[in-house]
C-alpha cells in the first residue's frame, strides 16, 4: 500500500520489489522522505514542521490524553467498527487510517487504545518520538500503529489505500492546502473519509461557574469573572503583540500561511458529501499564563515563531519579561482564565 520514493511503485515494507529500495529505519520510524523538517523560503510550496518546537509544543501536558482527542478517537474508531466493538477494530486488516501531521500522537495514541490500525506520518522525528513516548506513560500499544516520517506534500500510500484520513490542526501551516487536500482524496478509498474536528462555543461561562451548587456559594461571581478573563486576554495580546513589535524591526516577521483558508470551499470541489455531528462538553477549567502561554512562547513553541533566530527571540523575551514584572507584578503570570471546554464539531468529507 506504500509507494517507493524512489521509483514510486506500489510496494510493502522494508523494501521495494521493483527497485529494490529499502526504507531507512530510525527508533521504529520508516523514514519515506529526506525533505528539511520545513520550508520558508523560496518560490515552491512552503510548510512548517515542529521539528524544532517539540516539547514545547505540549509542555506539561505532553503525557496527557485531552478530553477532545479521546472523544475524535472514539467517534472515528466506531466509523470503523462495523458493528464490532472497539477492542475488536484490529480484527479487520482492511480498515485503515491514516493521522496525517499526528504530531505528539494527540489523536493516534487514544485511537490506538481502540484497537484501530494506523498509520501515524509526521515531517518532525521529534514528534513522532514525542508520540511513542506519550503512548508508553499510557500503557497503550502501538502494535498496529506504522509511524512514518513523510511529507504531506507527496503522500507515499498508494491510490485508494485508507479508509479514513485526520489531519488536525496543520493545513494552516503549508501555503499550498490544495495540494495536500488532493493528496488526501487521492489515497481514500471509495466511500472513504477525511475527518476533521474543530470547536464550537458552548456552555454560558459565567453562568455555569457562578451559580450557587448544593447550598454552597459559588466558587466565583460573574464580575470577577469578567474582571480575571479581561485582564488575562489584556496580557496575553499585550506580551504577543509586544514580542512581534520587538522583532520586527529587524525585519522578522510572523510566518502565517493558510489561516484563513476555506477548507469547506476546497473540500466541496473534491468530496461528494459532507456530514457534522456535535459532540458536547461543558466542562469548566481554570488555566493562568504560566499554565500554557508564557512557556510556549518563552520557549519559541508556537509556529509563527519557528524561522525566528535564538538570539533575537531570547533577548526579546529578556525585555519583556522585565517589562511586564515591572509593569504588571512580579505574579503576573498566575493571571487566571476560567473557561469552559468548547464543543466538537466533527466533520466528515466522504469520497
Amino acid at each position: 500500500m506504500f509507494l517507493c520514493p524512489k521509483c514510486n511503485s506500489k510496494m510493502t515494507l522494508p523494501s521495494c520489489s521493483f527497485c529494490g529500495h529499502t526504507i531507512p529505519r530510525l527508533n521504529h520510524i520508516w523514514q519515506f522522505t529526506d525533505a528539511p523538517d520545513m520550508v520558508i523560503d523560496g518560490d515552491k510550496d512552503k510548510y512548517i514542521g515542529y521539528e524544532h518546537i517539540g516539547e514545547n509544543y505540549s509542555g506539561s501536558r505532553k503525557y496527557l490524553l485531552e478530553e477532545r482527542d479521546v472523544l475524535f478517537a472514539e467517534e472515528v474508531s466506531s466509523l470503523i467498527s462495523s458493528g464490532q466493538e472497539a477492542a475488536q477494530l484490529s480484527a479487520d486488516p482492511d480498515k485503515i487510517i491514516l493521522d496525517l501531521a499526528c504530531g505528539d500522537g494527540c489523536f493516534t495514541v487514544p485511537c490506538a487504545k481502540n484497537g484501530a490500525r494506523l498509520i501515524a506520518g509526521d515531517i518532525s522525528n521529534t514528534m513522532l518520538r514525542l508520540l511513542q513516548e506519550k503512548a508508553a506513560h499510557n500503557h497503550i500499544s502501538l502494535e498496529n500503529v506504522t509511524l512514518c516520517r513523510m511529507n504531506a506534500l507527496a503522500i507515499p500510500l498508494a491510490d485508494e489505500s485508507v479508509d479514513i484520513v485526520t489531519a488536525n490542526s496543520m493545513l494552516h501551516l503549508i501555503s499550498n492546502p490544495q495540494k495536500v487536500l488532493c493528496e488526501i482524496y487521492r489515497i481514500l478509498k471509495k466511500g472513504g473519509c477525511f475527518i476533521c474536528q474543530d470547536d464550537r462555543p458552548g456552555k454560558n461561562l459565567r453562568s455555569d461557574l457562578s451559580h450557587q451548587e448544593n447550598g454552597h456559594p459559588p466558587k466565583y461571581n460573574e464580575a470577577q469573572i469578567q474582571a480575571d478573563n479581561e485582564k488575562y486576554s489584556q496580557l496575553v495580546n499585550a506580551f504577543y503583540n509586544g514580542y512581534w513589535q520587538k522583532l520586527m524591526p529587524q525585519g522578522i516577521l510572523p510566518k502565517k500561511y493558510s489561516w484563513k483558508f476555506d477548507r469547506d470551499q476546497l473540500c466541496s470541489g473534491l468530496f461528494s458529501t459532507r456530514e457534522e455531528k456535535l459532540i458536547p462538553r461543558g466542562t469548566p477549567y481554570e488555566t493562568t499564563l504560566e499554565d500554557g502561554f508564557l512557556p510556549r512562547i518563552i520557549n519559541r513553541g508556537f509556529s509563527d515563531q519557528t524561522h525566528v533566530p535564538k538570539d533575537a527571540h531570547e533577548k526579546a523575551i529578556h525585555e519583556l519579561l522585565d517589562e511586564f514584572h515591572e509593569n504588571y507584578g512580579e505574579d503576573f503570570g498566575r493571571t487566571m482564565f476560567h473557561g469552559v471546554e468548547d464543543d466538537l464539531l466533527i466533520t466528515a468529507y466522504r469520497k
